[in-house]
Order: C-alpha cells, then sequence, then structure tokens
C-alpha cells in the first residue's frame, strides 16, 4: 500500500535513522571508564542504574512533567548515587559526566541501518525534516557525525518550542515552521506513543517503524514497517 499525497516527511532522529541505541552503549561505557567507575561498581551494574532512571525519566519529559535540566541532572545523580559514589560529590560529577556523555554521544556516527538510502530516496521527493524531543546542537550534531544531514532541511526540536511529542503543540508548530500542511505531512518514527500517535491526533499520517518487529495491534498508524528500505516502497 502506498501512501499517497504527500509533500513533507518528518522523520524521528534517535533510534529511527541515528542508531541511538548503540552509539549509547559507547558513550556510557565511556563515561564509565573515563570517571573510574569500576572502583564502585561493575559497568553492569552502573549500565542498569542508568538505564533504569534514564527511561522513567524520558517518559515524564514527553508528557512534559519535568523539566530538560531535571532530566539530565538526576540521571547521572541517582545512578552515581546508587553505586555508592562518595555523596559530597554526586552532584557536581553527575553535571560534568553528562555534559561529557552528550558531546562524546552526538560525535558517533552508527547509523539505523538503511538510514542513508531512506534519506537519499525521500529527499528526491519531498521536503524532509527532522522532529525530535532530543536536545538543541546535540541532535545536529549527531546529523552531521552520522552524515546525513545534508538531506534535512529542518531540524524542528522540543527545546524550539518548550513542547515535546506526542503533545500536539509541537506538531502544530512543526508545520508552521516549514510551511507544510497536515493533509500532505507524514512522520516517520520508532515510538508508537510519541511519534504516530502523536502525529495521528496532529492531522498527520505516520509510519511506525517497529524495528524490533514487536507483535501487537497499531490502529493509529498508517502503515507499520520493520525495515527503513520498506518506507521506499510505501512513499
Amino acid at each position: 500500500m502506498r501512501i499517497e499525497g504527500i509533500k513533507t516527511v518528518f522523520v524521528d532522529l534517535d533510534d529511527t535513522i541515528w542508531w541511538f541505541g548503540e552509539n549509547s552503549l559507547l558513550s556510557l561505557r565511556h563515561v564509565y571508564d573515563l570517571y573510574g567507575l569500576a572502583a564502585y561498581a561493575s559497568y553492569e551494574d552502573f549500565d542498569k542504574h542508568y538505564h533504569d532512571i534514564n527511561g522513567k525519566l524520558w517518559s515524564l519529559y514527553h508528557y512534559g512533567k519535568i523539566a530538560r535540566d531535571f532530566l539530565v541532572d538526576e540521571r547521572f545523580r541517582y545512578t552515581l548515587e546508587k553505586i555508592g559514589y562518595p555523596c559530597d560529590r554526586i552532584v557536581p560529577v553527575g553535571k560534568e559526566m553528562n555534559e561529557e556523555y552528550l558531546h562524546f554521544l552526538s560525535l558517533q556516527r552508527l547509523l539505523v541501518p538503511g538510514a542513508k538510502e531512506m534519506l537519499e530516496y525521500l529527499s528526491r521527493r519531498y521536503d524532509v525534516n527532522v522532529l525530535s524531543n532530543g536536545f538543541k546542537g546535540v541532535q545536529q550534531q549527531k546529523l552531521r557525525s552520522g552524515g546525513i544531514d545534508c538531506y534535512i532541511n529542518e531540524v524542528v526540536l522540543s527545546d524550539d518550542c518548550g513542547v515535546t511529542k506526542p503533545l500536539r503543540g509541537i506538531f502544530d508548530y512543526a508545520l508552521e515552521r516549514c510551511g507544510a500542511q497536515a493533509e500532505t505531512t507524514v512522520m516517520i518514527g520508532d515510538n508508537y506513543d510519541t511519534d504516530v500517535c502523536g502525529a495521528r491526533n496532529a492531522g498527520w499520517r505516520a509510519v511506525f517503524f517497529n524495528h524490533s518487529a514487536t507483535l501487537g495491534d497499531y490502529p493509529m498508524a498508517t502503515a507499520v514497517v520493520t525495515s527503513l528500505a520498506e518506507v521506499c516502497d510505501i512513499l
């Protein structure tokens, strides 16, 4: 089934085109080694505590329940506390670690398989933009590091408008910013809630990139794909 009548494409960044999962693993290992955390916990314990709190914080951030600064400060503060890092150093070291993590992360180059080929295809046919809840400066650098910034016209971030996906405000802002219309716009993303449901509630069409091939019903998705190569078959 092809999706007809599209003029504008918005693509999520992390784990849709830029391989956040793999790049983050490299970056977490980097800060673990740089700050000598092996003296306090195994890497496996450090990684577990970080992902436990980071996932919860991002879920709250998506719905505007916490601020960006709280998210970035709390995730490493909590992790250091859990591994028994000296209490009097947790807050300043946690802030330093977050800055180092984000900087190192943004320089990583791994892309989701098929991302470059899909962007090459789409950019010849549509106005292609990024729509992300990620952080300003970091997201743009990820695109440059991955060598895919040349395919993207606009990078629209929650930092720009103060509203996060899946809330409708960021989708309306993205249309206004790019001079697009809801009825001729499609969102491609790996998060069913923030990308797909958010886009559909704003009147867009949406392609759910179900890269883990998780079984289930996805009634809000205009189309479901398990590889980025499939996007080229429907757009």
